[in-house]
C-alpha cells in the first residue's frame, strides 16, 4: 500500500472510531446500570459479575446500532418530525436489546450451565417482559434523541450548546433582559 492509502484508511478507522465510541459508552452505561439495578432488586451480592456481560453486551449492541447508521437504515424517518424517529428507533433498539438478552441466557444455560444466572429475570413472564421493555425504551429515548437533534443541528453545534458555558453563547445581560424590561406599575395618587 502506498503512504496515502495507509493515511487514509488510519483516518478513516480514526473517524469510524470516534464515532463508535460514544455509541459503545452510553449502551455501556446503560445496560451496567440495569445489571446493578437488577442485583439490587434481586437482593443478589456479585453486582461486579453482571458488568463483565455488559461490557461485552454493549460491545455486541453497539456495534448494531453502528452498522445499521451506516448503511443508512434510517432514511426513511429524515422527512418525519424529529419524535418519529426518537421514538420509534428507541422501540425497535429496545425490542433488539431484549432479544439479545433472552438469546444470551438461551445460550449460557445450554453451553455454560454451571454458569448460568439461575436468578435472571424471567423473561417469560409477559408482565415482567413488559416492564423490561418499558425501561430499556425509556433508556434509549435520551441516546437517540441526542443522535437525531445532532443531526439536525450539527454534532459540533450540539456539543457546544451542551457542554461550553451559556455565557460564550448569549452575553449574560442579554439572557437577563427580559425581565427587567418588565412593565413596572406605578402608584397613582
Amino acid at each position: 500500500m502506498s503512504v496515502e492509502a495507509t493515511k487514509g484508511f488510519k483516518e478513516k478507522a480514526e473517524e469510524e472510531a470516534k464515532a463508535f465510541l460514544p455509541i459503545f459508552l452510553y449502551v455501556w452505561f446503560l445496560l451496567a446500570v440495569l445489571g446493578v439495578h437488577k442485583s439490587i432488586v434481586l437482593s443478589q451480592a456479585h453486582i461486579v459479575q453482571h458488568q463483565g456481560f455488559a461490557v461485552a453486551k454493549a460491545l455486541a449492541f453497539a456495534k448494531v446500532l453502528f452498522v445499521a447508521n451506516k448503511f443508512g437504515v434510517w432514511r426513511v424517518f429524515d422527512n418525519k418530525p424529529l419524535i418519529t424517529p426518537i421514538l420509534l428507533k428507541s422501540l425497535l433498539f429496545s425490542l433488539l436489546l431484549i432479544g439479545m438478552d433472552i438469546g444470551e441466557q438461551a445460550l449460557l444455560d445450554h453451553f455454560w450451565p454451571a454458569h448460568a444466572d439461575h436468578e435472571a429475570v424471567n423473561l417469560d413472564n409477559l408482565r415482567t417482559l413488559l416492564s423490561v421493555g418499558l425501561v430499556t425504551f425509556a433508556a434509549l429515548i435520551p441516546f437517540f434523541f441526542y443522535r437525531e437533534f445532532a443531526k439536525l443541528i450539527g454534532e459540533r453545534e450540539l456539543q457546544k450548546v451542551l457542554f461550553v458555558r451559556r455565557e460564550n453563547f448569549v452575553p449574560q445581560h442579554e439572557a437577563e433582559r427580559p425581565a427587567a424590561m418588565a412593565p413596572v406599575e406605578t402608584v397613582e395618587g
